[in-house]
C-alpha cells in the first residue's frame, strides 16, 4: 500500500470516528424512546418511594375507570433542605416505553404541578422532607386506560428526572380465571408451580389474539416476569393460556418477615437492634437454606412492606434505620450473584440490593437504609448469564408455597396507537 493510499484510509477512518462520536453525542442529547420506565429514584437523596392504591400501602396502584379510586405517591428527600419539585404525567405502552400520544389524548388539566409544603421530619436520627400526593386530582384528570408514569423533577432543571413512579388505570373488558398447581415441565409436586388461566371476553367486547398483550408477574417481581404470552387454545368467547414452560415458576419459600417498627418490641427474623451513634442498626438473622422436605407457611404479604412506627403521631416522625443482611457461605459463588429481594426494591434485582462477599467474615453482606416498619424479603441467586433469580440454592423451593400471580391484559386494536389495560386479576396458589 503506497503513502497516498495510507493517507486516504487514515482520512476515511478519521471521518468515520468523528461520525461515530457525533452519533453518540446525538443519542445522549435525544434519549431513546425505547427506554422502559420503572419505579425508580435517580438520586440517593430520595428514599422510600411508594406507589399504592388509595391509603393501602400493600395494594397495587391500579385505578378502575369511573371509580373514586386514587393512586397515592410518597417519597422522602433525605434532608431538611429540599429543591423546588414538580411533576408531569406521561402515558406508556404495555411494555412501559413512552407512547406517541399527545397530552390531550390521555389527560385533562395541568401537566406541570408544583409539589410544595413537604412534611419536615421531627425527632428522627435521619433528617428528611416527606412528600405525598395523589392522582387523579383537581389539576390532573386521566382519560385513558393503560400505563402511566409520573416524572418528578427540580423546577430549576426540568429536563432532569429525579424519580419515576408507575401506575395503571384499567377499563375492565375481560375476566381472568386461573389456577396454580404442582404440575410443570420440571416434574409433579416438586420445586415448581404451574399457572394456567383463561381470559373471558365480556359481552360487549371481543379481540383477536394478536390484539392482546398478556403480562404475568409472581409476587410483583420483574426478574421472572412473563411478557407477551400467546394463547394455547382459542375459543369463541375466551382464550386459554397453559404454556407449561413459560408459566412454570419456582414455588420458592414463604418470605422472611421482619418488623422493626419499635426499638424494643421488634419481631420476625431480627437478631438485635442497637444504637451506634448517630443511627439505629437492625441486624437480621443470617440467611440459610431451609431444611426439611415440606414447605413452611407463615403470615407474609408476598414481598410487600408497610412503613409505620409505633408510638408516633405523624408520618414525619417515622425514623430510618441501617438494616444489615447476611448470608454465610464458606467461599463466594463464582457462577452467579446473590440478592435480597422484596417490594422495598420494587421487585427488581439491581446494584442496590446485590450482596457483596466479605472474605474476613465468610459471608455475603448487604447494608440498606430503610424506613421503619414491617418488611418481607427473600434471598435470590441469579446464575451468571441469566436475569431471573432462584430460591432453590439459597433458601429452598417448594411447590406448596403460597404465592400471588398478577395477570395484566392489554388491548391494542389493529390500527390503534396505544395499549388499553382491559383486565387485571390476582391468582393465589393454594
Amino acid at each position: 500500500m503506497n503513502d497516498s493510499m495510507v493517507r486516504v484510509v487514515s482520512c476515511g477512518r478519521g471521518v468515520l470516528l468523528r461520525g461515530i462520536l457525533l452519533l453518540c453525542a446525538c443519542l445522549c442529547l435525544f434519549p431513546s424512546r425505547a427506554q422502559q420506565f420503572m419505579n425508580k429514584a435517580y438520586t440517593p437523596d430520595i428514599k422510600t418511594l411508594q406507589v399504592y392504591l388509595n391509603s393501602d400501602q400493600l395494594d397495587l396502584p391500579i385505578l378502575r375507570m369511573g371509580s373514586s379510586d386514587h393512586v397515592t405517591i410518597t417519597f422522602d428527600w433525605m434532608s431538611h433542605k429540599f429543591p423546588h419539585l414538580a411533576y408531569r404525567v406521561r402515558y406508556c405502552n404495555a411494555d412501559w416505553t413512552l407512547s406517541d400520544l399527545e397530552e390531550m389524548d390521555y389527560m385533562e388539566g395541568l401537566n406541570e404541578v408544583i409539589l410544595d409544603d413537604p412534611g419536615i421530619s421531627m425527632n428522627t436520627t435521619f433528617d428528611y422532607s416527606h412528600y405525598e400526593f395523589s392522582l387523579p386530582n383537581d389539576d390532573v384528570k386521566l382519560t385513558l386506560p393503560g400505563n402511566y408514569v409520573v416524572q418528578v423533577y427540580d423546577t430549576e432543571s426540568p429536563s432532569s428526572t429525579l424519580l419515576v413512579a408507575c401506575f395503571s388505570q384499567q377499563d375492565p373488558k375481560v375476566n381472568v380465571v386461573g389456577t396454580v398447581d404442582g404440575r410443570s415441565v420440571y416434574g409433579v409436586n416438586k420445586e415448581y408451580q404451574h399457572l394456567s388461566f383463561e381470559v373471558f371476553f365480556q359481552r360487549d367486547f371481543t379481540a383477536m389474539p394478536d390484539e392482546l398483550t398478556v403480562v404475568v408477574r409472581q409476587n410483583g417481581r420483574y426478574d421472572n416476569e412473563v411478557y407477551g404470552l400467546k394463547p394455547t387454545y382459542v375459543k369463541p368467547e375466551s382464550l386459554v393460556f397453559e404454556d407449561e414452560r413459560k408459566l412454570s415458576f419456582e414455588g420458592g419459600v414463604q418470605y422472611n418477615v421482619a418488623d422493626f417498627s419499635h426499638r424494643f418490641r421488634y419481631s420476625g427474623c431480627i437478631e438485635r437492634i442497637q444504637f451506634h451513634n448517630p443511627y439505629y442498626h437492625v441486624e437480621m438473622r443470617p440467611g440459610m437454606l431451609r431444611e426439611g422436605k415440606t414447605a413452611t407457611f407463615g403470615n407474609d404479604v408476598n414481598g410487600g412492606y408497610l412503613v409505620h412506627q409505633q408510638d408516633v403521631w405523624s408520618d414525619a416522625e417515622v425514623d430510618y434505620s441501617v438494616v444489615h443482611f447476611t448470608y454465610p457461605v464458606d467461599e463466594p459463588w463464582l457462577d452467579g450473584a446473590l440478592y435480597v429481594s422484596g417490594a422495598f426494591n420494587d421487585g427488581r434485582l439491581n446494584e442496590r440490593n446485590m450482596m457483596n462477599y466479605n472474605y474476613d467474615r465468610h459471608q455475603y453482606v448487604l447494608d440498606v437504609v430503610l424506613k421503619n416498619g414491617g418488611y418481607n424479603f427473600q434471598y435470590l441467586f441469579v446464575p451468571a448469564g441469566l436475569t431471573s433469580g432462584l430460591n432453590s440454592r439459597v433458601e429452598g423451593s417448594f411447590w406448596e408455597t403460597e404465592n400471588e400471580y398478577q395477570v395484566y391484559v392489554y388491548y391494542r386494536s389493529l390500527g390503534s396507537d396505544h395499549d388499553r389495560l382491559v383486565g387485571f386479576e390476582r391468582i393465589l396458589s393454594k
